[in-house]
C-alpha cells in the first residue's frame, strides 16, 4: 500500500509541476498554443504515423526543455538571489537550449507541412465563413490564454506577467 501511495503522490507532484510551468511560464503556453494549432493543420495533411510521431515527439521536446528551463531558473534564482555571472550563463544556456528545441521543431514542422496543395486546400477551407470565424475564435481565446498567468519574481511571490 505504502508504494502505491508513493506513486500516487509522485503523479500529484509531477501534475503540480506542470500546472506551475503553464501557469507561471508564457512562453510554455506559447508552446501549447502552438501545438494546437500543429494538431489542428495537421488534420489537412495524410501524415503517416511515423510523420505524426515526429510532430509529436517534436512538440513535446519543446515542452520538456521548457520545463527544464524554469526548473533551472528557479533554482537558480533560490541559490543565487543576487546577480552573478555564472547564473547568467546557468540561466542563458537552459534558455538556448529551448531555443535550439524550437527552431528544430520550425524545421521539422517546414519539412512536413510545406505542401503548395495543402496550402490551397486550408485555403478553401477558410473561405467558408463559419470556419473562418471559429478559427478566429480560437485564436482570441489563445491569445487570452497566452497572456495570462503569474510571473515568478526573486521572492517567489506572483506577479502579472
Amino acid at each position: 500500500m505504502n508504494k502505491l501511495f508513493n506513486l500516487k503522490n509522485s503523479f500529484k507532484c509531477a501534475i503540480k509541476g506542470i500546472a506551475f510551468v503553464i501557469g507561471h511560464e508564457r512562453n510554455m503556453r506559447i508552446h501549447i498554443t502552438v501545438a494546437l494549432y500543429v494538431a489542428f493543420f495537421s488534420v489537412f495533411y495524410n501524415f503517416s504515423k511515423s510523420e505524426i510521431a515526429v510532430l509529436v515527439i517534436t512538440c513535446a521536446l519543446v515542452m520538456i526543455f521548457e520545463a527544464i528551463n524554469t526548473s533551472i531558473e528557479v533554482i537558480v534564482d533560490k541559490v543565487s538571489p543576487k546577480y552573478s555571472p555564472l547564473a547568467k550563463v546557468a540561466k542563458d544556456v537552459a534558455a538556448g537550449a529551448v531555443l535550439l528545441s524550437a527552431l528544430m521543431a520550425v524545421a521539422v514542422g517546414f519539412v512536413l507541412f510545406f505542401d503548395i496543395e495543402r496550402f490551397k486546400l486550408i485555403l478553401l477551407f477558410f473561405s467558408d465563413l463559419s470556419n473562418l470565424l471559429i478559427f478566429l475564435g480560437f485564436s482570441a481565446i489563445a491569445l487570452v490564454f497566452i497572456s495570462s498567468g503569474k510571473k515568478r519574481n526573486i521572492k517567489g511571490k506572483k506577479k502579472d506577467d
